[in-house]
């Protein structure tokens, strides 16, 4: 009997230690651009503070796309297959893949972050939806800084582009400046500094803050605020095998802290996009570090707001249209019901 005791209570230490190991995760995150304040004092944070949280349980590697050598255009593939557990994606750079995400992420779109957060709120079920074909399950999404024109020569409006060559990210930027008689250029950020220092472009659009760590002010001089490459949107996506392989509690912690951090990261974009500016031309106290920037400001014009907007209308709406129904039937359609209803341009 006492053999049998003991057989027992081995048996039992075994079965608890083997549900004790199945509890420890290890979490591979993949964020966005380092370097910013969004990621650096939000989002970085967020992911290594939960191994605290859980006194160790949960582990977390987390690494920026720079971190990485990752420039982010297959982010969606790199999701299907699983290469990392959570992505913050950039819905311009995965167009190519999946047209229907850059939706809320077109030039002129919006002028403020308030009008953003209508248009990415309403379509927030539809990138729920789009992203499960790359088994991914969405969590999240926020905005960076509207990219706006770093330029070598002085520009004030959209004129001044054309027969420029100009860095933008994604198509429906690219289609814009085509609308411009300027040139679009495909580089990742890292990639712009040494580009304008050359000389192999004029312009080129960023977030206020990034140009200004990566110090693009040193080779620019004028600042234009025009959201021309819109507010390089991201989602945050689980995998969905990792996600299902978690408990119901450390699925209901993560989503709960990932949704605070969504809040405090939809509040700080555009004092981070003041930030940016203030350091990249000097006016006013520079709170990034560094040596603040000598940069010419201008104001978007109501003039360049009225010809973006026809734009939009007229031709780049219609294309990006047309190139998501290729793969999306619906998605023309769901437009109109969704971002269209808060833009008032449904057809």
């Amino acid at each position: 009997m006492k053999n049998m005791m003991i057989a027992s209570c081995v048996a039992t230490m075994a079965m608890t230690g083997t549900l004790h190991a199945a509890e420890d995760v290890k979490i591979r995150v993949l964020g966005f651009w380092g370097n910013q304040p969004q990621v650096d004092d939000v989002d970085r944070k967020v992911w290594e503070g939960l191994s605290e949280q859980t006194d160790g349980r949960i582990q977390t590697q987390y690494l920026t796309l720079n971190e990485a050598g990752i420039k982010g255009d297959q982010a969606l593939r790199f999701l299907k297959r699983g290469t990392f557990d959570i992505m913050t994606i950039s819905v311009s750079y995965v167009s190519g893949d999946e047209p229907s995400l850059v939706a809320v992420d077109l030039p002129a779109i919006a002028y403020d972050f308030d009008t953003l957060r209508q248009i990415s709120d309403s379509y927030r079920g539809v990138m729920a939806e789009r992203v499960k074909p790359y088994n991914g399950v969405f969590l999240t999404h926020w905005p960076f800084n509207p990219q706006i024109l770093f330029c070598k020569e002085q520009t004030e409006s959209l004129e001044a582009l054309g027969g420029e060559k100009v860095r933008v990210s994604g198509a429906p930027a690219a289609d814009t400046l085509e609308e411009l008689d300027a040139t679009a250029v495909d580089l990742t950020g890292g990639e712009v500094y040494q580009a304008l220092q050359r000389g192999l472009v004029d312009c080129g659009t960023t977030g206020s803050t990034f140009g200004y760590r990566n110090k693009w002010h040193e080779v620019t001089s004028s600042l234009y605020d025009l959201p021309l490459g819109g507010y390089s949107q991201v989602i945050q996506v689980a995998n969905k095998d990792f996600w299902e392989s978690l408990s119901d509690e450390d699925q209901k912690l993560i989503s709960s802290k990932l949704s605070e951090a969504e809040e405090t990261l939809w509040e700080m974009a555009p004092v981070v996009h003041e930030q940016g500016i203030r350091c990249a031309t000097g006016e006013g106290e520079c709170e990034l570090g560094g040596d603040a920037g000598g940069m010419t400001y201008a104001d978007v014009s109501e003039e360049d707001r009225t010809k973006l907007d026809g734009i939009l209308k007229s031709v780049i709406i219609p294309r990006w249209k047309e190139s998501c129904n290729a793969s999306f039937p619906e998605c023309g359609e769901t437009f109109d019901e969704t971002i269209g209803q808060v833009i008032g341009i449904a057809d």
